[in-house]
This record gives structure tokens, C-alpha cells and sequence, in this order.
């Protein structure tokens, strides 16, 4: 779920009206989708470390006390911000009314257009979104009355088609257009792209996730099950550049370990969309990434992204000298290794100890330590993932 470049034009215009300045409009990813300034379209704005753990108020001001942003929630999930660079006292007063107005915009656009889920669909959201133990004989129930064998160990596989909600399901060039018959022909594509593939074994599970998100449920032969992994990793393009088209500018999936049962199919999902997730992050879209490829990752990014934050800034707050940010991520980079990160930075061995001496004295931790290096790591990591 997330707002359209013409839903977040439509917002930023009516408060633009309102407050007689010009605001930007930042999706759930970070992007600017809308902006008085034309160069900042389509570029990231960070947002402050403490937004998410503010995001329940009505507003928060960053570091330079100069800008304010404004939460936009919809179904109590953050799917944007208004970014207003103003913090006068006046402000104060209109804030309320620009964030409900804002939401009830999005509100009335996703009644308006989010189609129908299919029965699948539906089964689907309800598993991988509030399935609680409790409800697990429910959901094998559901389960075979669609036909679907949650015995059988399976994939999960988190397809990212760019493009899909906004140039597919929002289309109103074609006057036949219906929503819901785009999301039934693209789930037909989709398993006809796999199964010209995978050939031996066509039992799969598709779900319609919402935005641009397809779920693909893959069971597997346990003996065929290493095989299946390294075709999905090294023939991406092969598999899934049939799913690209003008509208679709980008195919990216993210896959993790098979499993099976109702919590399997939990955790299946749970580690392919966060493969997804970070792997667009680091290395970016059209690639297949496996949980494999996250290594330390993929733990990292599991639970609260909010602590995370906390302990990466408490760790590296206080080393704001763009000469030892520098030097210590070229020694981590180097493996640790002094002479290869002096030749890298083109400065003298002795500096770099120098450095890493500053570092230590700062940090207190010192990264030529290798389990206080590893601590160091991780705030690196965790800073560059959600900072």
C-alpha cells in the first residue's frame, strides 16, 4: 500500500493552498513523490531516526528544528510523511487539519480503487498478517477447502513488479478496464512463467499482497530442493524476465528456505519478503535474491526496527568526523587489515592507527578488537539498512 504520485500532487496542492508554501511528500520507502521543488522528485529524504517511534503523535521536528513531519497513516500502517519546512508557532494550528485531511484523501482513493481480493487472496493476507496459533486449525481447515495441501514442503517467493498498482490497476485508458480481472491474468502469467520453467512439479499457490507484491507459494521434491534454490538464484532472467513489460519497469523476488504447515508458510513469507526488502535496499531491483545472500542480514533485520535504530545511534552518534567515518569503513572493508586500508585511503600506516586510536577513544570500542569490531559492524550495518 502506498501513495500515488497523483494522490501525493492532490495533497500537496491543497496545503500548499492552505499554509501559502511550498511542502514535499514522502512515500513509506523514503522517495519524494511530490514536490514544490522539481529536483527533489524522486529523490530520497531520510527520515529522522525517530520518526516511526513519534509516528503515532501528530507531528516531530528533526535535528535542525526546522523542518516537520507530518505521519500519514491509513489501516494504523505509516504510508507516507508531509514534509513541511516550517516550525513557526503558527504552524501549530493547521497542523491537525492538514493530517486529517490528508488521510481522509487517502482513505476515500483506497476504498475508491483497491479492487476485490479472490478467495486465495483473501486466505492469504489473513495468514501472513494475523494468523495466531489459535486460529491454526482454522487455517488448515480454509486451506483444504481451496484445495491447497499445506503438507507439502514449499518456497515462498516475494515477487516485486514495479508499476503494477499504479500503471496496471490504475489505468482508465481502457474503458473494459476492471481491477479485478487484472489481478486474476497476471496471477495466470505468473504461474505460467514458473511452471514453463519448473516443469515437473506445477502445484503453486499465487497471492495478490496489494501495491505491487505477488506471493507465490512453490512446492517442492525434498530431493530436487537444492537444485530448485541455485535455478532460482543464477536464472532469474530466464524465469521472470517474461514478466516484464512498458508497464512494468522492474522484476525483483526475494525467496528463503521452504517450509511446511500453516506456521511454515509464516515463516516462508516472512523471510522471502524481508529477502526482498533488503536485498532492493543493498543491491537494488531486477536481481533474485535468497535469505542466503543476507548472511548476518537477515537477522538484522528481523524485529524492532525502532531498537535497532537506537543501539546503531547510542553506538555511532557520537563519531561525526568525516575523516574517521572514513578510515573505519575502509578498515572494515580491508578486513581489519592496516597496511591494505592505508593504501586504500593513500595515507601513511601510522595514520591510520592514529585514526583508529581516535575512533577507540570515541566509539569506546575498539575496531582492531574482533568482537567489539563485530559490535561496530552491526550499527554500521543497521545504520545503512534503516538510518
Amino acid at each position: 500500500m502506498f501513495i500515488t504520485p497523483g494522490l501525493a500532487t492532490e495533497i500537496k496542492d491543497y496545503i500548499k493552498n492552505l499554509l501559502n508554501r511550498d511542502v514535499a511528500i514522502i512515500d513509506d520507502k523514503e522517495r519524494c513523490i511530490a514536490s514544490g521543488v522539481e529536483t527533489e522528485l524522486n529523490t530520497r529524504i531520510a527520515i529522522p531516526s525517530n520518526a516511526l517511534a513519534e509516528s503515532a503523535n501528530m507531528h516531530f521536528v528533526d535535528n535542525t528544528g526546522k523542518n516537520v513531519f507530518v505521519p500519514l497513516k491509513q489501516q494504523s500502517k505509516n504510508v507516507g510523511f508531509i514534509l513541511i519546512r516550517d516550525n513557526s508557532a503558527e504552524l501549530g494550528h493547521y497542523l491537525p487539519l492538514i493530517k486529517s485531511f490528508a488521510e481522509l484523501l487517502i482513505q476515500q482513493y483506497f476504498e475508491n480503487n483497491s479492487p476485490k481480493l479472490d478467495s486465495t487472496d483473501q486466505f492469504i493476507a489473513k495468514l501472513v498478517n494475523n494468523a495466531s496459533k489459535n486460529d491454526y486449525p482454522n487455517y488448515e481447515a480454509e486451506a483444504r477447502v481451496l484445495g491447497y495441501d499445506l503438507s507439502a514442503k514449499r518456497v515462498a517467493m516475494v515477487v516485486h513488479l514495479k508499476g503494477f498498482w499504479e500503471k496496471c490497476l490504475l489505468d482508465f485508458d481502457q474503458p473494459s478496464f476492471e481491477r479485478e480481472e487484472m489481478i486474476k491474468n497476471w496471477k495466470r502469467n505468473i504461474e505460467s512463467t514458473i511452471n514453463n520453467f519448473f516443469t515437473k512439479n506445477s502445484d503453486l499457490i499465487i497471492a495478490y499482497l496489494g501495491s505491487d507484491k505477488f506471493l507465490i507459494y512453490k512446492a517442492i521434491d525434498l530431493g530436487n530442493k537444492d537444485n530448485i534454490f541455485k535455478l532460482l538464484k543464477k536464472s532469474y532472467k530466464s524465469i521472470f524476465e517474461p514478466l516484464k513489460s512498458c508497464r512494468i519497469s522492474s522484476v525483483t523476488v526475494g525467496f528463503g528456505n521452504a517450509y511446511s504447515g500453516v506456521e511454515g508458510l509464516i515463516s516462508a513469507y516472512r523471510e522471502a519478503d524481508l529477502t526482498l526488502d533488503l536485498g532492493e535496499r543493498i543491491w537494488g531491483p531486477d536481481k533474485s535474491y535468497s535469505v542466503d545472500d543476507l548472511g548476518i542480514l537477515s537477522i538484522i533485520g528481523q524485529g524492532d526496527k525502532d531498537k535497532k535504530l537506537e543501539f546503531s545511534n547510542q553506538m555511532l552518534g557520537k563519531l561525526n568526523n568525516m575523516e574517521l567515518n572514513r578510515t573505519l569503513e575502509s578498515f572494515f572493508e580491508n578486513n581489519l587489515n592496516l597496511t591494505e586500508t592505508a593504501e586504500q585511503m593513500g595515507i601513511h600506516r601510522n595514520t591510520v592507527i592514529y585514526r583508529l586510536n581516535q575512533i577507540t577513544k570515541t566509539l569506546n570500542a575498539d575496531p582492531r578488537i574482533f568482537e567489539q569490531a563485530m559490535t561496530i559492524k552491526i550499527a554500521l550495518m543497521i545504520k545503512s539498512l534503516f538510518g
